[in-house]
């Protein structure tokens, strides 16, 4: 059968960069500039803790027109470790939008994860037309994502909008008032015998940690020391920050921050929180919040699925919806029904390239 068409799918390798990256910048543009930084693709595709990445290219008479990857992540399901992948940078060159080229790297990459041993694959799309090609080719919504923020400076959020400054200090005063008559008292301020220490170099009390963490949830992305020093202190382009509570000389729980645009509005962001129990988890939170005064920071930004303990109890001590969110979406090739259950999963920004 003759194809109506000059493209093709094949692997892609390091001798290709120079094309994925010019791809990169006209389908984004502008968009997580540091990811046309070579150190970042390096960083992220061939140096990860549980294996090189699966790359499929998109070529055109030797010109590169679409991409698209999955990066062997190691989960813990119900106790057992199985391989997954987090799949991301599906980018096609606008010239050839609606050609079946989403489908068929989606379709590739599918087949090239089953081949290599993977057993599911995991997305984060947050376009609703990703999404839809997604579901196309087999894949599953899990969960919603919301984006929860916290605000810290009333002053600072009112002026984007009011463009003047007197007056948003004074909107912003009176908003923060009665914001603290509404959440101020269900706020836990105490820590109690818990100690809360930045750290700028992860020892052996993150694997310990993990070992009792690890049976918190159904399913969890795996967050020793290993995977969590290559992805906050070994990134090449981006800074985290790195806290974590002690408790009777036993760690209870970590969390990571970074400064970033958020909503278009200066923010701190818990890129990613576990704990062993709520003590610990609101003591981290507070932390974050702090952390954000400190950085001169608007807003905190949380992502948790809506699903989770966590955005309820988030919700009743004062974080906000936002109008963000993202989709949490699986591609299962084992048909394990665990993999769909929404309450199973706890995943977070950490999760994701995306902060």
């Amino acid at each position: 059968m003759k194809r109506d068409h000059t493209w093709i799918v094949r692997e892609g390798e390091e001798k290709h960069l120079e094309g994925i990256l010019s791809l990169r910048k006209i389908a984004f543009g502008g968009e997580e500039e540091d990811k046309l930084d070579p150190r970042f693709w390096r960083w992220e595709f061939k140096e990860g803790p549980d294996g090189r990445a699966w790359i499929y290219i998109v070529e055109d008479k030797n010109k590169i027109i679409g991409h698209f990857a999955d990066i062997p992540r190691r989960f813990c399901i119900q106790g057992e470790v199985i391989i997954g992948t987090l799949s991301l940078d599906l980018m096609v060159h606008p010239d050839y939008w609606r050609k079946g080229i989403f489908e068929a790297m989606g379709r590739y990459g599918a087949q090239r994860v089953k081949q290599g041993n993977g057993c599911f694959m995991t997305a984060f799309p947050i376009r609703p037309e990703t999404i839809f090609g997604l579901k196309k080719i087999g894949w599953r919504e899990v969960v919603k994502l919301p984006v929860l923020v916290y605000p810290i400076r009333f002053t600072g959020i009112l002026n984007r909008y009011l463009h003047l400054y007197p007056l948003s200090q004074l909107i912003g005063g009176i908003a923060r008032f009665f914001y603290s008559l509404l959440y101020g008292f269900k706020r836990k301020h105490g820590i109690g015998e818990m100690e809360i220490e930045k750290v700028d170099l992860l020892d052996h009390q993150f694997d310990r940690f993990w070992q009792k963490a690890s049976s918190l949830y159904s399913i969890m992305g795996i967050r020793n020391q290993n995977y969590l020093t290559w992805r906050y202190l070994q990134h090449p382009t981006r800074s985290y920050t790195i806290y974590r509570v002690m408790k009777s000389g036993e760690m209870r729980g970590y969390a990571v921050l970074r400064k970033v645009e958020l909503l278009n509005f200066n923010s701190a962001v818990i890129v990613d929180l576990l704990a062993l129990d709520e003590e610990a988890f609101w003591a981290l939170t507070e932390k974050g919040i702090q952390h954000g005064h400190r950085e001169g920071a608007d807003l905190l930004g949380f992502m948790v699925p809506q699903t989770h303990p966590y955005y309820k109890s988030l919700i009743h001590r004062g974080f906000l919806p936002s109008l963000k969110s993202f989709q949490f979406m699986i591609y299962d090739h084992g048909n394990r029904a665990a993999l769909r259950d929404p309450k199973g999963w706890y995943v977070n920004w950490g999760d994701t390239d995306v902060i």
